[in-house]
């Protein structure tokens, strides 16, 4: 038998979250962070421990409308099914909004064009976020290269 191969894909996430509970976006050792709950998500739906890059940090508390993400993924889903899946499994208040495999010179941090911070009001009603702010919040924008619809 020869050495394993390597077939896994990149793919590259769109997420939004609204802060307010989680301690911002890198893995920290109580593991409530947004990026430890895309890790346990994928996770269950691989079946092995991943890890989620993204394209920058947020402080706890702070919210994202279009946080670019990337992994490598060995089970071969279609983008719509990785959604589906992980959103089912994440807490109501972080969702993927957008997934697409890309290539493996692609990185969410690496590749990103800009990166924006704003204070926004975010209306009870407004998707994809749950929950019902009452004050203005920080937001965190960051686009991914050729990926400059991403909040069309």
């Amino acid at each position: 038998m020869g050495p394993a191969i390597d077939m896994s894909r990149r793919l590259k996430l769109i997420v939004a979250y609204d802060g307010a509970p989680f301690a911002g976006w890198q893995s920290q050792s109580h593991r409530n962070t947004i990026q430890d709950y895309l890790e346990r998500a994928f996770e269950r739906v691989t079946g092995r421990p991943v890890r989620v890059h993204g394209a920058g940090r947020t402080d706890a508390g702070v919210h994202a409308l279009a946080q670019c993400a990337h992994v490598d993924v060995n089970k071969a889903l279609a983008p719509a099914r990785w959604m589906e899946a992980l959103n089912a499994l994440l807490p109501p208040a972080i969702r993927v909004l957008r997934c697409r495999y890309v290539s493996n010179n692609f990185h969410a941090r690496l590749s990103a064009k800009r990166s924006s911070s704003s204070a926004l009001m975010i209306s009870p009603a407004s998707p994809p976020i749950a929950g019902k702010p009452k004050r203005a919040r920080s937001a965190r924008f960051i686009l991914c290269a050729s990926d400059k619809t991403v909040l069309a």
